[in-house]
């Protein structure tokens, strides 16, 4: 939908005016992705699903090199011949530490001393389509190498009369690398999506919420390596523990070589001779 057709705002726990958080940029734009565009989002999309879908450490995930950094979506190359039919909404918003709620709805916001409004929510039967992709979405600073869950996400609805609720989890995190040492938020993400239909008793606003809540823990990420001195005495029980092996490897190999020997020469036939000697293989032995 355009810009004009849709608002989006933050209602928390503390009521307060919707408009101190902060104000988002809107941007008309269309929805459909150029090739070079929609190329850069699989791309996302494959790191934000190989995150999702197999096993990591947090660590893992967290200590990426700059290089893997997932960079904003390129210009747009083609530009289509009609309308616009899609908003691009992005932005900073400074939020309170309590739950709340970031919503976008159909309608403009007008704030009250109790609340607010969307004022295209009191008229019916108006065409909605809240078909979406999000290539950020992340609390505190930006961190280079950090891929949040949500980024790469796409949801595409036929039926405009939906609501995509994210139900997030935010943690601080710190993370102590060798050379750098940053603070960020991670966050978990639980999805639902809820057809309305007044005729079953399935009411509410159509649109998208992302209802997120503080968590009282911190995590702690660190990086940790030994010291010289600890290498130095791994590095010595290394090399003692292979010259002492070889040495009980020698030894095993000495008395193996005797104990052959002895029973060659065991086996070895006498033979006498008519002086009374005997001789086995050149050798003499006197009786």
């Amino acid at each position: 939908m355009p810009c004009k057709s849709i608002g989006a705002d933050i209602l928390d726990s503390t009521n307060q005016n919707v408009f101190s958080f902060g104000i988002l940029q809107e941007e008309d734009t269309w929805f459909e992705l150029c090739p070079s565009q929609r190329v850069h989002f699989d791309y996302m999309q494959h790191h934000n699903s190989y995150l999702r879908n197999e096993y990591h450490s947090i660590a893992e995930i967290l200590y990426k090199s700059d290089h893997a950094v997932v960079y904003s979506m390129p210009e747009r190359v083609i530009i289509p011949e009609k309308p616009h039919d899609a908003c691009r909404i992005h932005g900073v918003l400074t939020l309170n530490k309590v739950a709340g709620n970031f919503h976008i709805t159909v309608g403009k916001t007008i704030h009250f001393s109790r609340g607010h409004i969307h004022l295209n929510s009191i008229f019916a039967n108006t065409q909605t389509n809240f078909s979406h992709r999000i290539n950020r979405f992340s609390f505190g600073d930006h961190t280079a190498g950090i891929i949040h869950p949500l980024e790469g996400d796409e949801k595409l609805f036929d039926n405009g009369q939906v609501m995509m609720q994210y139900f997030i989890e935010v943690v601080p995190t710190d993370v102590q690398k060798f050379y750098s040492h940053s603070k960020t938020y991670q966050y978990t993400v639980r999805e639902n999506l809820q057809l309305i239909d007044i005729d079953k008793g399935m009411q509410g606003v159509a649109g998208i919420y992302f209802k997120y809540d503080m968590s009282a823990l911190r995590v702690l990420v660190r990086q940790d390596r030994d010291s010289i001195a600890h290498f130095i005495v791994r590095l010595s029980s290394i090399i003692a523990g292979i010259v002492v092996i070889s040495g009980m490897l020698s030894k095993c190999m000495h008395l193996i070589g005797d104990a052959c020997c002895k029973r060659r020469y065991n086996d070895e036939p006498i033979a006498r001779n008519n002086d009374g000697t005997a001789t086995v293989k050149g050798a003499v032995i006197v009786s």
